[in-house]
């Protein structure tokens, strides 16, 4: 008994081994089968494929550049406001990216315009001193639009 089943196990062995092509590699799998019926359709794992079309919903949308800081004029502003701005492709609007937290609210609206500057009026509000708040930072953007492109008009930054 002992013989026979030695020889089987010899020869699932060898067979196994010998499934094997001339090069060495393993036998290509097979697809698997599915056993649902013709016209039904298999549920998948994860989230179906984006239909979002347009413009990214965060972050900076492609095509949009930084506003160079020599073109920028934050003399008007505190130390720790928000300076970062981006220009739309068209150049007919702005962005300004700033953070905000807790009781710290950040707001923006377009002042002056001329064909040499820009105005940019930024306030930033704070709690009353003693008030508690909530510690988070989000990322925020808002957007500014113009009457006419940016173009070379320098950005001037103002509270307000």
């Amino acid at each position: 008994m002992r013989t026979l089943l030695g020889t089987v196990l010899l020869l699932v062995t060898l067979t196994a081994c010998g499934a094997r092509s001339e090069s060495g590699a393993p036998p290509p799998a097979t697809p698997p089968t599915s056993s649902a019926e013709p016209g039904t359709v298999t549920p998948t794992l994860g989230p179906p494929p984006s239909q979002t079309v347009g413009r990214p919903t965060q972050g900076i949308a492609p095509g949009d550049d930084v506003v160079a800081e020599s073109q920028i004029d934050a003399r008007g502003l505190p130390e720790g406001s928000p300076r970062s701005l981006f220009r739309s492709t068209d150049g007919k609007t702005l962005t300004l990216e700033a953070e905000e937290g807790g009781c710290r609210r950040i707001s923006a609206r377009v002042g002056e315009q001329t064909d040499r500057q820009v105005v940019v009026l930024v306030a930033v509000t704070s709690a009353p001193k003693g008030q508690m708040c909530p510690d988070y930072l989000k990322e925020i953007r808002i957007p500014l639009a113009l009457t006419a492109p940016l173009g070379t008009r320098t950005v001037v930054l103002r509270q307000g």
